[in-house]
């Protein structure tokens, strides 16, 4: 026995030939472990270490292995003699006499208390919260997922952001941010969730089985009615907005995907000044995605240089010469196309990527129109689409004097067509820069004039040199008395600025003679010509 006791373990010896297998040897560690002395220990089961707790799972490998004859490593929960609980790792060998039956065991027992609340700490640390004690996200979608349903019922996934935290932590500390954070938990974990968990800095989730839409609400209305009330901090009584974000999904559906609708309808909500809860709209994710994905494709079109233009002719209404042309941006999409602007214009400008793409095009047109007009004799203008984006974020002028020293365009060649938005700024800025522009002789047209009547306050401040007539305008001339007097208006106000008319949307003989008529010189619309290629405008700037 000499070689066991260099083993700093507890060693114990049971006998197999007694019926209960009892000790009949431990070392001299087994009562600095156990506070059993030896001669409370030998002869005696241990069994009594257990105390009462006998209902312990790993008490079936070692029942398995006395019956096999088998080694087996086990930790149980012991107790010593002062009732204190100790993890006991044991691992028990058989040895078998000359006849090949296992006479006795020997125990080795490691006091492995300290491994095991570690060990344990760090599974806790892993899984909760460390401020409110609350199971973290990936716990509390663990949690979720182990939901079931035995009466049919669904889930109501609930996304909590509350609102202003940083504000709270730098006016009145840490610490009180960390309270009302804390408190925030305990008033959600008194509505007795199913699952509940903070998953972020700021952001709760809950969630309950609910059997009926009567149920659903009941539910939302507890949890707003439990966050409503102000907190109480030492140097302060503090209100908390919330943005409010959910879904009602299958029990068992994968809690990440509810998890996910939850929080894009959390995101509509903070995106709404009242803050009021949101549910998840599968057609609103559905159109997310859609802008998330043609973004993207935008940003790779950008880079590749997928935009081309399209240029609908202009004409002199009395002479029925082409004097000009709009440039309509085209989308060359590797997979679905050529798109018009409507697939795309929306959301270039929601993304900025707008002001990207019509710096490369104007340039792209402003090279052609040089091109072109170097072969005649009246040359024809060119006009282009510029974002309000470019205006009140980029440097205009600057970008118009690059193009114009790089294409060797005349000026007056190029016409910047603006939204009429634009003439409700009439801020000294945006004005000095059309100034600044005019100066450069490139013109300014006010594309779809008279659609928005705010713009009559602040037209005259602008040096404008076009004024374009909405086609809406124009294609009700015959039946509306009132659109026939808004055209003369705007021919009027045209004459007293000197800028030239331009009707868009001449689809009949009738609207193209009515026009005339009334004194608006130039036009454009499916009658005269509609937008065609460069290769064709040049064919046909040739032919005429």
């Amino acid at each position: 026995m000499a070689s066991i006791r260099l083993i700093p373990d507890a060693i114990v010896v049971a006998d197999m030939r007694e019926g209960d297998a009892p000790l009949i040897w431990v070392s001299e560690q087994f009562p600095a472990i156990t506070g059993y002395s030896r001669a409370d220990a030998i002869g005696k089961n241990c069994r009594y270490l257990q105390g009462n707790d006998r209902l312990q799972s790993a008490l079936a490998p070692i029942r398995d292995a006395l019956s096999s004859g088998t080694t087996t490593t086990v930790t149980l929960r012991n107790y010593r003699k002062d009732g204190t609980l100790f993890w006991n790792e044991l691992t028990l060998t058989p040895y078998p006499g000359a006849d090949g039956v296992v006479e006795y065991y020997v125990g080795l027992m490691r006091d492995v208390t300290t491994a095991k609340e570690s060990l344990d700490q760090a599974v806790r640390d892993a899984k909760l919260d460390r401020l409110t004690d609350l199971p973290n996200r990936y716990t509390f979608l663990e949690d979720v997922e182990n939901l079931e349903s035995t009466d049919g019922s669904r889930l109501l996934v609930v996304k909590i952001d509350v609102a202003g935290l940083h504000n709270i932590n730098s006016t009145y500390g840490y610490a009180a941010g960390d309270e009302i954070i804390c408190k925030i938990g305990l008033r959600l974990n008194s509505l007795e969730p199913d699952a509940l968990g903070r998953i972020g800095n700021n952001e709760f989730a809950v969630a309950f089985r609910v059997s009926t839409l009567v149920a659903e609400e009941e539910a939302l209305t507890k949890i707003i009615s439990a966050l409503r009330p102000p907190f109480t901090t030492p140097d302060a009584i503090i209100n908390i907005r919330y943005a409010l974000g959910y879904t009602v999904g299958a029990p068992g559906q994968a809690s990440d995907i509810l998890a996910q609708q939850a929080g894009q309808a959390l995101h509509e909500s903070k995106a709404d000044p009242s803050r009021a809860p949101r549910r998840f709209d599968e057609a609103a994710e559905l159109a997310s995605r859609h802008r998330s994905r043609l973004t993207a494709e935008l940003q790779q079109a950008v880079r590749d240089g997928d935009f081309i233009y399209h240029y609908q002719p202009q004409f002199d209404l009395l002479t029925g010469k082409i004097v000009g042309c709009e440039a309509l941006i085209r989308w060359e999409h590797p997979v679905f196309g050529l798109q018009g602007p409507d697939t795309f214009i929306g959301i270039a400008e929601e993304t900025g990527l707008i002001v990207d793409i019509e710096r490369v095009g104007i340039r792209k047109v402003a090279a052609f129109a040089a091109k072109l007009n170097a072969e005649r004799a009246d040359p024809l203008y060119f006009s282009v689409n510029v974002s309000p984006l470019e205006v009140v974020r980029g440097d205009l002028e600057g970008l118009i004097r690059d193009v114009i020293d790089e294409t060797g365009i005349e000026p007056a060649w190029l016409t910047l067509e603006l939204t009429e938005s634009l003439l409700t700024d009439s801020s000294d800025r945006v004005i000095s820069i059309f100034n600044r522009i005019r100066k450069l002789g490139v013109g300014l047209s006010i594309d779809d004039f008279g659609t928005g009547y705010s713009s009559l306050r602040s037209i005259d401040r602008f040096p404008i040199s076009e004024i374009k007539i909405d086609r809406n305008f124009t294609q009700n001339l015959r039946t509306s008395g009132i659109k026939r007097i808004l055209i003369e208006s705007i021919i009027a106000i045209g004459k007293e600025l000197s800028a030239r008319i331009v009707a868009e949307g001449i689809e009949t003989i009738e609207q193209h003679n009515q026009l005339k008529e009334m004194g608006c010189l130039f036009g454009q619309g499916y009658l005269l010509g509609r937008p065609v290629s460069a290769e064709h405008l040049v064919a046909l700037a040739r032919a005429t």
